[in-house]
């Protein structure tokens, strides 16, 4: 090869590394973007007035829903609008709620939809009838 095709495959290479460890960075800013969003005091009351909603008594020594975790390997964004999140009840992964939080014009946060298992269900029910 000569001298100025070597160039040329270098710059074509080097083009390429520079491109690839920008979308790796944007991709791991956007993470961590994610992480600060979830773990925001805004956040904390959108998720904990949702819970409450499914028990009033939520979070406290008698209620049903007595903890909750984010799973914050699990978040995503939601093409539509908002943050996709998942929440572990109770430490038992069987009570796993996704949702997806948006943000109000108010700039609150807000449960917008979500998906309670059958589980956690019978569990609030329990002892109410």
């Amino acid at each position: 090869m000569t001298d100025k095709k070597q160039r040329l495959m270098l710059l074509f290479l080097l083009t390429l590394f520079l491109g690839g460890c920008s979308l790796f960075t944007d991709k791991a800013a956007e993470r961590r973007e994610m992480i600060q969003i979830a773990e925001s005091q805004k956040m904390k009351v959108a998720i904990e007035t949702y819970l409450k909603n499914l028990d009033p008594e939520a979070l406290t020594p008698n209620g049903k829903i007595k903890s909750y975790r984010i799973l914050k390997d699990k978040l995503k964004y939601n093409p539509m609008e908002g943050i996709i999140v998942e929440i572990v009840i109770n430490r038992d992964d069987r009570l796993t709620i996704d949702m997806t939080v948006i943000e109000e014009d108010s700039g609150e946060y807000l449960v917008a939809t979500s998906g309670t298992p059958k589980e956690l269900t019978k569990l609030i029910e329990r002892d109410k009838q």
